[in-house]
C-alpha cells in the first residue's frame, strides 16, 4: 500500500514538474517580447514598430539572461531584481498565509452553523454561501477598503489595535486589511464545503446510531466528523489557493501593499524604469509566482495523497 502511494506521488510530481517547465518556457518566451512593442494603425494599415527578427532576438536574450542566472543581478531602482524579489515575496507570503488562516477560522465555524439550518431555511443558507462566491473579487476588496478608509478618516480603532491606515505597508499592522480581503472568498468556499460535508455525514448509519445513543450534535461533529471535514477542506485547497493567487494582484494594488502582485502591475505599466530592466524584472516576478504556486499546489496534493487513503481506510 505504501509503495503504491509513493509511486502515485512520484508520478504526480513528475507530471506537475513537466507542466511547470512548459509554463515557464511559455512565460519567458512571451515576456521576452519588448514592453515597448506596439502595432500602429494608419489609414487602415497596421504596422508593427519592430521587425520579427528584433522580437526574436529579444526573446533569445530573455532566455539567455534567465538560463545564465543574470536576471537576479540586474539593477532596478537601486536594488537587484533578486533583492526586490525577496522583499516583496515576504510581504506577499504574509497576506497569503494570514488570509488562509483567517479563512479557516471563519469558514469552518460558519459552515457548522449553516449546517444546522438545513431543515428550516436551506435556501437562505445556500444563498449566504453562494453570494460571496458570485461577487467579483475586486468588488469584495473595494468594500473592505471603503470600510478601512471610513475607520481611518474617522480615527476609529480597529479591534483595539489602533487606527490603521487604509493603504500602505509601513509595518505588519498594514497587512490586516489585505489579509481580510484575501480571506473573504476562501472563507465562503470553506464554509460551503464544511456545511455540505456535515449534511452528507448526518445521513450515514454511524451518525444515526450516535444520535440514537443520545449524543449531541456538537459531540457528533467533534468526535466523528472532524476528520471528514478536514479531508474535504484539504481536497479543496488547490481551488482555494487558486482563488487567493488570483486575488493577490488586486488586493496589493488597491491597498498599495508592495508585494509581488503590486510590482507585477507596476513593472508592466511604469515609464520611470528602462523597458529592458522592467521587462526582466516583470518576467522574474511571474516566474517566481508560478514556481511558488506550483510548489504549494504539489505540497497539498502530496499531503492529500498520503493522508486521504488512511482517512478513507479508517
Amino acid at each position: 500500500m505504501r509503495s503504491e502511494v509513493v509511486k502515485a506521488i512520484s508520478k504526480k510530481i513528475f507530471v506537475n514538474l513537466l507542466i511547470l517547465i512548459v509554463i515557464l518556457f511559455m512565460i519567458i518566451a512571451i515576456t521576452g517580447i519588448p514592453l515597448d512593442f506596439n502595432i500602429i494603425t494608419y489609414n487602415g494599415i497596421s504596422t508593427p514598430n519592430m521587425t520579427m527578427s528584433q522580437i526574436g532576438d529579444s526573446i533569445k536574450t530573455n532566455f539567455r539572461i534567465f538560463l545564465s542566472g543574470q536576471a537576479l543581478s540586474i539593477k532596478v531602482q537601486g536594488d537587484t531584481v533578486g533583492q526586490l524579489l525577496l522583499k516583496t515575496a515576504g510581504k506577499s507570503a504574509v497576506i497569503l498565509v494570514g488570509g488562509a488562516i483567517l479563512a479557516l477560522i471563519i469558514g469552518i465555524p460558519k459552515g457548522i452553523i449553516d449546517s444546522r439550518k438545513r431543515d428550516r431555511s436551506g435556501t437562505l443558507k445556500l444563498m449566504q454561501s453562494l453570494i460571496p462566491l458570485s461577487i467579483p473579487d475586486i468588488l469584495t476588496v473595494v468594500l473592505v477598503q471603503l470600510g478601512a478608509l471610513y475607520l481611518y478618516k474617522n480615527q476609529i480603532s480597529f479591534l483595539g489595535l489602533g487606527v490603521i491606515p487604509s493603504v500602505g505597508d509601513a509595518n505588519l499592522l498594514n497587512a490586516i486589511y489585505p489579509i481580510i480581503s484575501m480571506a473573504v472568498l476562501p472563507a465562503a468556499y470553506i464554509s460551503r464545503v464544511t456545511a455540505t460535508t456535515i449534511e452528507e455525514n448526518f445521513e450515514k448509519p454511524f451518525v444515526l446510531a450516535a444520535r440514537g445513543k443520545g449524543c449531541s450534535r456538537f459531540q457528533i461533529i467533534k468526535n466523528h466528523m472532524m476528520k471528514s471535514i478536514g479531508y474535504e477542506i484539504l481536497s479543496s485547497f488547490p481551488t482555494i489557493i487558486g482563488i487567493m493567487f488570483s486575488t493577490l494582484i488586486v488586493v496589493e494594488r488597491l491597498f498599495f501593499y508592495r508585494g509581488m502582485g503590486f510590482y507585477l502591475i507596476f513593472l508592466y505599466t511604469t515609464d520611470i524604469i528602462k523597458p529592458f530592466e522592467a521587462g526582466i524584472a516583470f518576467t522574474t516576478f511571474i516566474v517566481a509566482l508560478a514556481i511558488f504556486y506550483y510548489i504549494i499546489f504539489m505540497i497539498f496534493n502530496m499531503v492529500k495523497d498520503i493522508i486521504l487513503p488512511k482517512v478513507k481506510a479508517h
